[in-house]
């Protein structure tokens, strides 16, 4: 006879809840303590304690779950009264910077993980500090923060006595500031509200205008980041350091192979 999560199992696979399905929704970093019951090969139930890395509504990315070998296994998660039937979506490679971490969805119709604590964190916002601006990236260069191209939509809500929402496209950012292309100008000094649209996630500060010009776009400066964003955030850029370093030197050795040939 088959227990309740094998028979989810089934049906969890029968449904092709995927991966990709499970990036399109919003995710924080949040680090929580989880009970996973898991079922041996004889379908006992087994208990181990894990950890949440991030969350989104119906899915989580967990860590120090040392029970699970492969996607496609249902697993019991807890916490406090909150408890579903998930499917393993994927399990990070060994060779790989996702080694150790688990990728779970949940597969209950209709039912959401971490809905209070989705909302409380909707509501708690960090102050940027004044140290946070400071240093320096070398001598010639005014920017204290490095900013990197990215793509993405941005929503922007002034606020004011009648609230005003306005799209824009995102053009580059840096740990305190973006920069953001738009159809109609926003006066320096508007403080705003605005959620960038970045490698899938929804990362939302306050701000206020710094410089504006319609060929140019709005200069804005982060005031306050939601909590668990500023993480997100500090590992794009890290990422997209990254890329940058590895796209120069490779650009610097073809222009090396080219002067020797």
């Amino acid at each position: 006879m088959l227990t309740s999560a094998q028979e989810l199992g089934g049906e969890a696979v029968s449904q092709s809840v995927e991966k990709e399905a499970d990036r399109t929704e919003r995710r924080i970093s949040v680090a929580m303590p989880v009970r996973v019951t898991y079922y041996d090969a004889d379908s006992k139930p087994r208990l181990e304690m894990a950890c949440t890395y991030d969350i989104s509504a119906h899915g989580a990315r967990l860590t120090g779950l040392r029970c699970v070998k492969e996607a496609g296994e249902i697993v019991t998660v807890e916490r406090g009264r909150s408890r579903a039937f998930c499917r393993v979506v994927w399990v990070g490679e060994t060779d790989s910077q996702l080694h150790g971490q688990v990728g779970i969805q949940c597969v209950e119709a209709g039912k959401a993980l971490w809905t209070a604590e989705l909302r409380d964190m909707e509501q708690m916002y960090e102050v940027i500090r004044p140290e946070g601006r400071s240093g320096s990236l070398g001598s010639g260069n005014r920017r204290r923060h490095q900013r990197f191209s990215f793509t993405g939509a941005v929503d922007l809500l002034q606020k004011s006595s009648t609230p005003v929402h306005l799209t824009g496209n995102l053009k580059d950012v840096s740990e305190v500031g973006c920069l953001v292309a738009t159809k109609c100008l926003v006066l320096p000094g508007t403080e705003l509200k605005l959620v960038l649209k970045m490698a899938n996630y929804d990362l939302a500060f306050t701000g206020q205008v710094r410089h504006a010009a319609l060929d140019v776009g709005l200069g804005i400066e982060f005031r306050e980041v939601r909590k668990g964003d500023r993480a997100i955030l500090q590992q794009l850029l890290r990422k997209a350091q990254s890329q940058q370093q590895a796209e120069e030197e490779e650009k610097a050795m073809a222009m090396w192979a080219g002067s020797v040939s």
